[in-house]
């Protein structure tokens, strides 16, 4: 094959590389528009789990990124004058400038060709210079190519909320280190790592409203970065702070993030087709991990593709397909914890009232990919160290308890744990009147050890229900049904139980779901709120009305769905 890769980020050069060991007769270039020692970024991160990936990729290039790394296991968090540590998490940081001459290096030793200060205007007039059978473009966030095929590509990009800079300082951070500082304009945070034994990486975010508040959008880069050390300086140990971009101006060295997702990577141009990889394709946020990963491990992905199935030109068409359906996936795990770690540190605010313990937790398990076990396995001692903190707060011996398990107070209520049971529809009422069977399923829901048991959706009048087997709360008689179960649960659980109040609007007077769905009416007419039908084939609901007797589903008290406390 002929492959040209757009772009000598690790993307481009790790799959140039692997392609050319897969196969020495593969003509490989790899074009660049700065030069070999240019960089704009300065430590990046990987996983355990990713250095484990390289190592089966090509271990000449794992072994001198082992050698270059910086390696460690623990998070702290400094908040509010104190200091969270967690250990067991697995990380290593390596210069961006050392990543990518270790991945040039390699190339050169396989043979890729190497073109720098190249600047790529015309992907379509590069493969006929090149005689490509694939185009890679590899270009970056963002990408010409993206966007000069964006009808293919379709990609939705969203910028975030925060502004962020990317600076480096000589302060060692042993751990990776999270910094919080409350300021009269708002909340800062430091990312700080440390990636070579004298140089560490340290990012500061801020929300944009926060970042305006405090005039960072009119100071000068200089300005900027003295801000910035004097906000961080208990932190920083003296050192300053640095930047490498100087070609920026003004705030201009603040940028705000943004999440691209593709809908496809591939475009074809009649027999040769382009492929996004890196950040040209997707990108995950940083305070996950670092674009870098996600571009390798493209590559490894891509590589291990034509190796299984095979790189002819008719087999090319099949490589790429089974490529994206594999990789897309992954990525969007990804991208999915990463949207949840972003969507934290935009919303600091939100968390600031906690205690460094539970704000701590709360950053830890941000991207819901760490739960409170998984936690345990990273750190035991920390977990239960946090679960004996929590029984302590909630009033009981201070020894660790899974938070399941310890009690929950709201106003006058009070749950002996935090499990509940949510509602379950049973479709086993009679005229919307609960009976045996509800007070033998809810009853054994509160006697296996729920704090709190809720009903089925309930509804005010008979046309509320959704079909004819829910259940109602209109008549004394409903009232006596439910006082029934609710006085069992009472009396033989220390058990609560709620209801779970509700109006069908448009689905109501259906059937139950194992009959002809939507078509004949129960008892009443449908008056939802607005006279919408629910399916294609219901009864047309009419307008709400207003119904002083309590039975129809225009009064503005009923007119939707809500949880009320029984």
């Amino acid at each position: 094959m002929r492959i040209v890769c757009i772009g000598g980020g690790p993307a481009g050069l790790y799959f140039a590389l692997l392609m050319k060991k897969q196969n020495p007769a593969h003509e490989i270039t790899v074009l660049e528009r700065n030069r070999p020692d240019d960089t704009f970024g300065w430590g990046v991160v990987f996983s355990d789990q990713t250095l484990g990936n390289l190592e089966k990729a090509d271990y000449p290039t794992y072994d001198q990124i082992r050698q270059a790394f910086h390696h460690w296991d623990d998070i702290e968090i400094h908040f509010k004058g104190q200091v969270i540590r967690s250990g067991g998490h697995g990380f290593v940081g390596i210069g961006r400038k050392k990543l990518l001459n270790i991945l040039q290096d390699r190339c050169l030793e396989l043979g890729v060709n190497l073109v720098f200060q190249t600047e790529v205007t015309d992907d379509e007039a590069v493969a006929r210079a090149y005689r490509a059978d694939l185009v890679i473009a590899a270009d970056g966030i963002n990408s010409r190519t993206r966007k000069k095929y964006e009808a293919t590509f379709k990609p939705d990009v969203d910028v975030r909320k925060c502004r962020f800079v990317w600076l480096g300082t000589h302060q060692p951070f042993p751990a990776f280190t999270f910094a919080f500082e409350k300021t009269e304009w708002g909340w800062f945070q430091a990312h700080a790592y440390q990636f070579d034994p004298e140089t560490s990486t340290f990012i500061v975010e801020t929300p944009e409203t926060v970042w305006q508040k405090a005039g960072l959008d009119r100071m000068s880069q200089e300005e900027g970065i003295a801000f910035c050390e004097r906000l961080f300086a208990k932190y920083l140990g003296g050192h300053k702070l640095m930047s490498n971009a100087r070609h920026l101006r003004g705030s201009a060295i603040w940028i705000r993030f943004s999440r691209v997702v593709c809908e496809s990577w591939v475009h074809w141009n009649g027999r040769v087709p382009v492929v996004l990889m890196g950040d040209a394709a997707h990108t995950a946020h940083f305070s996950i991990g670092s674009g870098t990963k996600l571009a390798l491990e493209d590559a490894i992905e891509l590589a291990r593709t034509f190796e299984r199935i095979g790189d002819t030109p008719a087999q090319l068409r099949e490589v790429l397909e089974e490529y994206q359906r594999v990789r897309r996936v992954e990525v969007l795990r990804l991208q999915n914890a990463a949207r949840n770690s972003t969507e934290w540190f935009e919303n600091v605010e939100r968390y600031s009232h906690f205690e460094a313990p539970q704000f701590a937790y709360s950053l830890l398990t941000r991207s819901q990919r760490v739960s409170h076990e998984n936690l345990r396995l990273r750190d035991r001692k920390y977990l239960e160290g946090y679960e004996a903190w929590l029984a302590e707060r909630a009033g009981l011996p201070r020894k660790p308890i899974p938070p399941m398990f310890l009690p929950f107070r709201l106003r006058g209520l009070e749950l002996k744990n935090r499990v509940v049971v949510s509602p379950m529809a049973m479709y086993s009422a009679k005229d919307g009147l609960v009976n045996d069977f509800h007070l033998v399923h809810l009853g054994a829901r509160a006697l296996g050890g729920a704090a709190l048991v809720f009903t089925e959706m309930t509804a005010p009048s008979p046309d509320g229900r959704i079909t004819p087997g829910c259940a109602g709360l209109w008549s004394e008689a409903h009232m006596r049904a439910y006082k029934r179960i609710v006085d069992f649960v009472h009396e033989h659980t220390d058990a609560k139980i709620a209801l779970q109040l509700g109006h069908a609007g448009p689905k109501g007077s259906t059937q139950v779901g194992w009959e002809a769905h939507g078509r004949a009416p129960t008892r009443g007419q449908l008056a939802p709120h607005r006279p919408l039908p629910y399916s294609l084939r219901p009864q047309q609901p009419g307008a709400a009305r207003d119904d002083p007797g309590g039975h129809g589903a225009g009064q503005g008290r009923l007119r939707t769905s809500g949880f009320v406390g029984g």
